[in-house]
């Protein structure tokens, strides 16, 4: 394979020199190989979280009470994959490890497993095919049925002992739900050539939003799930669903289509702290005690919008999605740009929306 053409032009020496630069050098094998499938590999360090937290994560989908709580499950997934396809030192896998037990014993009922499991690997299928009806017309949901599908099928082919009528049955009840919601279309519409396209759009879109940084109080979209809406869109035609992927392209552009909103810059004081993806990605950030205590709490919006990590596991559905898709973008100074606005949102309690 020739990495070349994969970066456009960009060589292996520049991206690892990019990912020293903006992510603590931390090497991203996913993003290497310019796929989205799983990476089979052990990181150097030989530490990552064994299958039981991909049933945990399948398990804790299923069981929501409605399609919302979902996430919850969603963020265990994202936090097993995250850790697989990184090189994260051993102390940031294991702090990880432990945010991730903690939200499981916090809502223990959701991850209660099934019992007597009679898999049948043919029924993975459904969830996708549920998906259809999800994503045909436009936006629903900001995108949470491909975000829930692509990771589900995802995890159901690594563990598909897992794939049990019940709990698959559920998973397509989410798409059923959300499916049931009127579509947003974009305003003006733009099919993209291909699914690189995409995902260039997504940071084009994000870039927009710099004044914004440094103005929490400035109420924004919804950064957090275009993110993973474009990378759950990525892997869909990854995993071989290349046309449901594409029907799914027309809600991402309604979804990425946001307007900046105007502001006084007076009545929004401007804030001189900003996080890096080297920041987020350190023990510090994950080894500190406001941080725990913060996580540990009930989600409440006014007293603690970072309680149950980030309201319903964001932060480990973000992290990871932003994690396969930034080595697609050659622009270094953007990647660095939409990295301080992403993350702003992430780790900011203050920034008001997305």
């Amino acid at each position: 394979m020739n990495m070349n053409n994969k970066y456009n032009g960009m060589t292996r020496g520049e991206f690892v020199k990019l990912s020293a630069g903006i992510i603590g050098g931390l090497g991203i094998p996913g993003v290497f190989e310019g796929i989205a499938e799983a990476d089979d590999k052990e990181t150097p360090h030989g530490k990552s979280l064994d299958h039981s937290y991909i049933e945990a994560g399948l398990i804790g989908m299923a069981r929501s009470k409605g399609w919302f709580n979902a996430h919850l499950g969603a963020a265990v997934l994202a936090g097993y994959y995250m850790c697989k396809e990184n090189q994260f030192n051993d102390t940031i896998v294991a702090s990880i490890k432990q945010q991730l037990d903690t939200l499981m014993e916090v809502h223990q009922s959701q991850f209660t497993p099934f019992q007597n499991l009679a898999a049948d690997k043919a029924l993975i299928e459904d969830v996708p095919v549920a998906l259809g009806p999800a994503v045909e017309g436009g936006l629903r949901a900001h995108g949470h049925a491909v975000i829930y599908t692509a990771l589900s099928v995802r995890a159901l082919r690594d563990v598909p002992h897992m794939a049990d009528p019940r709990l698959i049955k559920l998973l397509c009840g989410h798409n059923d739900q959300i499916a049931k919601k009127s579509p947003t279309t974009p305003k003006v519409r733009s099919d993209y050539a291909n699914t690189q396209a995409m995902i260039e759009a997504l940071f084009n879109s994000l870039a927009r939003f710099e004044p914004l940084l440094g103005r929490p109080t400035v109420r924004r979209p919804n950064f957090t799930h275009m993110t993973t809406h474009t990378e759950a869109l990525m892997t869909l035609e990854s995993l071989g669903y290349a046309d449901l992927a594409k029907t799914g392209q027309l809600g991402h552009q309604s979804h990425i289509g946001e307007p900046v909103p105007e502001f006084d810059p007076a009545e929004h004081p401007l804030e001189t702290r900003h996080s890096t993806l080297s920041d987020v990605m350190s023990e510090e950030f994950w080894e500190s005690e406001e941080n725990k205590r913060q996580w540990r709490g009930a989600w409440q919006e006014k007293k603690n919008p970072n309680g149950y990590w980030l309201a319903f596991g964001h932060l480990f559905k973000v992290l990871y999605s932003y994690h396969r898709l930034i080595g697609h973008i050659q622009d270094k100074d953007k990647v660095r740009l939409v990295s301080r606005i992403l993350l702003e949102r992430c780790v900011n309690p203050n920034v008001q929306g997305g």
